[in-house]
């Protein structure tokens, strides 16, 4: 369990929820990273954990996998690989390490997701690591149009 719930937004009509925390986007649209670093300021943690809104199939066995090879190896960023892809958006991140390596990235001019990681101690999760625990891999599904919507729902009636 989660010591705090901080959701980065820019929907004012969210701010009802109970336990959680909302944090709203001082540059909305601007990309992932200046969000990450944004959300990472706002936490109070140290570990902090980052899932996308639009990923609908959170893997809580994934986490507590990326969680573990954090702690194990005592890395900044531990970050899984999918089809050649990284996916930032359902990592783990040491928060004060992470947000200070990305702010320098960003004030150099870079946007790349992986810009800072020469900063940062980064654990890539291949994805045989992590189909052991996620074999499916829905974890990573992005809603991001009707047709994925649609998809979503179907899995989820499953």
């Amino acid at each position: 369990m989660a010591d705090e719930l901080v959701l980065l937004t820019n929907d004012v009509s969210l701010q009802d929820r109970s336990g959680l925390r909302l944090v709203f986007d001082a540059e909305p649209h601007a990309g992932v990273l200046p969000a990450l670093a944004r959300g990472l300021a706002e936490a109070r943690g140290d570990i902090c954990t980052a899932v996308a809104c639009d990923m609908p199939f959170v893997s809580r066995r994934l986490f507590e996998f990326l969680l573990e090879l954090q702690h194990a190896t005592g890395a900044d960023v531990v970050i899984p690989r999918t089809e050649g892809y990284l996916e930032p958006m359902h990592a783990v991140y040491r928060r004060t390490t992470v947000e200070a390596a990305i702010r320098a990235a960003l004030a150099r001019g870079e946007q790349r997701m992986i810009s800072y990681f020469a900063d940062v101690r980064a654990r890539e999760v291949a994805e045989a690591e992590w189909r052991e625990v996620e074999p499916e891999g829905l974890a990573f599904f992005n809603v991001n149009t009707p047709e994925d919507l649609a998809a979503a729902q179907r899995l989820a009636a499953a």
